[in-house]
């Protein structure tokens, strides 16, 4: 397989002299002010030898959050700056609103419903050390009960596990198909330590979903990668607050779709969408039958069918924006799209069924036809090595 010799970014003093450098931590709210204060505890609790900020957003919660947090950031040892905005302006939006706000070396994106383990942070930091092809790192994300007892997996379990990526069309593909578990396409938004910078890392109209994929991709058209650091760990509950609010939660799925789109029409080259064409035509059909067959009593089928409608028309009412900024996507790029495939899958869908195994003999087989080198071919030719 042909290697890519990343470009870099310039190393910061505290890479350079050994030291730990300063972390600014950013947490949003959304009306779950006890799950968010025991992150806070967490934040508290790690042993980490730099100065740590905490800045906490409360994203338009109107439930009391915002004072609650305040009592409870008074209690601090760090110091801890609780902000507040008038409305949900999402997981991008209020990531940008505190950004401003963060003064650390670095800055440390943590979901409110997951929490640290003591030694997380120090494990990041020197997972990102001299790592000059290195543009953001990630923890391993472990599931929040076993925070009892901060319980940590076998570091040679891990080792040996393999990876999930995303699919060619953009869509999770939850299945072992990277070489090891450090390696990814894009780094997860749950936990994400990225170096401060006045570029930031998404746009706001995303709003929630694939801001994660956003950035990463755009990390590797720049000729920068990201990578999971097995010794960090983190626990995580996952999607708390979609779970317990109904309407955001419909709301989340209108978003996830038209970001998943717009990426791929951001980050390709013009000659790949060209290629993946019949990709995406297929998956649209795959998903819109998915979304009929799901119009039935009790199913929200036709909530579902108007969100699938309007993540589309989005894309439409949006194209000038989307042309202005994949022009600018464009001009950062460094990497040829060939070497980013290698690191997605041609399958597009994770089901096993009798219709997820023939979609997904369709894709690989127009992939293979088309040489459109995924991961999974990428597999094949290092075995016959």
């Amino acid at each position: 397989m042909e290697q890519h010799q990343y470009i870099g970014r310039p190393l910061g003093r505290w890479e350079l002299d050994g030291f730990y450098p300063s972390v600014s931590v950013i947490v949003l709210n959304y009306r779950e002010p006890e799950m968010t204060s025991e992150c806070l505890r967490s934040i508290i609790s790690l042993r980490y030898a730099g100065k740590i900020e905490v800045i906490v957003l409360d994203n338009g919660s109107g439930d009391g959050s915002f004072e609650r947090l305040r009592v409870e950031a008074g209690k601090s040892p760090l110091p801890v700056r609780v902000l507040a905005t008038d409305q949900n302006l999402g997981f991008t939006g209020g990531v940008l609103t505190a950004w401003p706000h963060a003064t650390g070396e670095l800055i440390c994106l943590l979901n409110n419903d997951a929490t640290f383990h003591p030694d997380c942070l120090a494990r990041l930091v020197d997972g990102f050390r001299r790592r000059a092809d290195l543009g953001a790192v990630w923890p391993f994300d472990a599931p929040h009960t076993w925070s009892e007892g901060l319980q940590v997996p076998d570091p040679a379990k891990v080792a040996l596990m393999r990876n999930g990526t995303h699919s060619v069309v953009g869509g999770n593909i939850w299945l072992p198909l990277m070489s090891d578990y450090k390696e990814c396409f894009t780094p997860s938004g749950v936990c994400l330590l990225l170096q401060r910078s006045t570029d930031v890392p998404f746009p706001g109209e995303y709003f929630a979903y694939y801001e994660d994929v956003y950035f990463g991709w755009r990390l590797r058209l720049r000729g920068l990668k990201a990578e999971r650091v097995l010794e960090a760990i983190i626990y995580h509950e996952g999607s708390r607050t979609g779970r317990l609010d109904l309407g955001l939660r419909q709301a989340l799925g209108f978003h996830a779709e038209k970001n998943r789109l717009a990426n791929l029409i951001l980050f390709y080259a013009g000659s790949t969408l060209l290629r993946i064409l019949p990709l995406l035509l297929l998956d649209e059909a795959k998903k819109l039958v998915m979304v009929i067959a799901s119009i039935t009593p009790g199913r929200g089928g036709a909530a579902k069918l108007a969100r699938h409608i309007q993540a589309r028309l989005w894309l439409l009412r949006h194209a000038a924006w989307i042309r202005s900024r994949r022009k600018q996507v464009q001009a950062e790029r460094r990497v040829a799209d060939h070497e980013i495939l290698q690191l997605m899958s041609g399958r597009l869908t994770m089901l096993e069924n009798t219709g997820g195994r023939f979609v997904n003999f369709l894709s690989l087989s127009y992939c293979r036809l088309a040489r459109l080198q995924t991961v999974e071919f990428r597999r094949t030719a290092a075995a016959r090595e």
